[in-house]
């Protein structure tokens, strides 16, 4: 089987840490370069997978061997990015969310459906191994019985792992230019929560807190909460938070059943299952690398989907759906 040629454009923590590497570990795929316009970046990384090296967008598409792109740049780019490779006729895995707007994103979907191109939204916490084990026992073991009737979600990332990545002057930071970061971050819970109940968002409303921390700089220690009714009588919380120690980091997902059991997914690594029996049932995930979050599962279903010419299981309505909810969560977001 022919290999697809593929470009990682822009190699900050997830490009370069997450699917970079996931490129160069999969069979079909072959990473014929790597792209940022930050040179010692591109350079680390095309030296290190021995690949070819790009500085702009430009430049790497001319290259015919590219068939393909896993663009991963900072959400303001996204759009302009995103056009480009897919009006050249390149297939495309882009990072969440789709655009900063939802005009943006209505723009992208269309251009790939009218080039007609794959575009697979980066949503990765599907292919994650603890919430393939979770959806598994919703939906094959039956632990909730007939489902889950409640969702608690929580999501803390400690406020000098997010300095490190975004600095006081970040894009991340500012509203207009990019969302903001408790709408960058929320995309992924919100298709989770859609993909393991197998229902839709009927109503959703959100409140948010936002203030500076001066310890690292003026970076944004938000808070915010999301409340959420699905098409099959669900109902989901989640807390965001960017502004809390690093021993406070976390993200926690309690599932309770309509039997009464619950499933309690703790991290990547724990999942404990209460049912009447009062010792808790507790599962190992045995998991390393850029599978823990399902960046190479995401990777190696997007390469044999195009190589098979099929759709991936993830489309485009699903990227859309996902950044539409993000809009509406981080609208309480106030801008410092």
């Amino acid at each position: 089987m022919k290999k697809l040629g593929m470009v990682v454009v822009g190699l900050g923590f997830v490009g370069g840490q997450a699917h970079a590497p996931s490129v160069n570990k999969i069979k079909n795929a072959e990473l014929v370069a790597v792209c940022d316009m930050n040179d010692k970046l591109a350079t680390k990384y095309s030296e290190k997978y021995g690949c070819k090296k790009y500085l702009s967008v430009k430049d790497a598409l001319k290259d015919p061997a590219i068939d393909a792109a896993i663009i991963a740049v900072p959400t303001p780019f996204h759009y302009a990015v995103a056009m480009d490779f897919i009006k050249a006729g390149k297939h495309v895995l882009l990072e969440m969310p789709l655009g900063v707007n939802m005009a943006q994103t209505n723009k992208i979907i269309a251009a790939a459906k009218k080039a007609k191109v794959t575009l697979m939204p980066s949503l990765n916490f599907r292919f994650a191994p603890i919430y393939q084990r979770v959806k598994e026992m919703i939906t094959k073991e039956k632990v909730l019985g007939k489902g889950p009737v409640a969702i608690h979600y929580r999501e803390y990332i400690s406020a000098n792992l997010l300095a490190a990545q975004w600095p006081p002057n970040s894009w991340a930071w500012d509203k207009k230019k990019s969302g903001g970061p408790l709408f960058t971050l929320s995309v992924w819970s919100i298709d989770l929560f859609r993909w393991l109940l197998g229902a839709e968002i009927v109503q959703l409303h959100s409140v948010a807190e936002n203030h500076k921390l001066a310890k690292y700089g003026g970076t944004h220690g938000y808070m915010g909460y999301a409340i959420a009714e699905f098409s099959d009588g669900t109902i989901v919380s989640a807390q965001y938070s960017g502004g809390v120690s690093q021993d406070q980091t976390v993200v926690t997902m309690e599932l309770v059943g309509e039997n009464t059991n619950m499933i309690n997914a703790i991290d990547t690594h724990t999942i404990k299952v209460m049912a009447d029996d009062p010792k808790e049932t507790v599962y190992k995930v045995d998991v390393s690398g850029p599978r823990v979050w399902g960046h190479y599962q995401e990777v190696e279903h997007f390469v044999d989907s195009i190589l098979k010419g099929k759709q991936p299981q993830i489309t485009p309505e699903d990227g859309r759906i996902a950044t539409e909810a993000g809009v509406k969560i981080a609208r309480m977001y106030r801008q410092l």
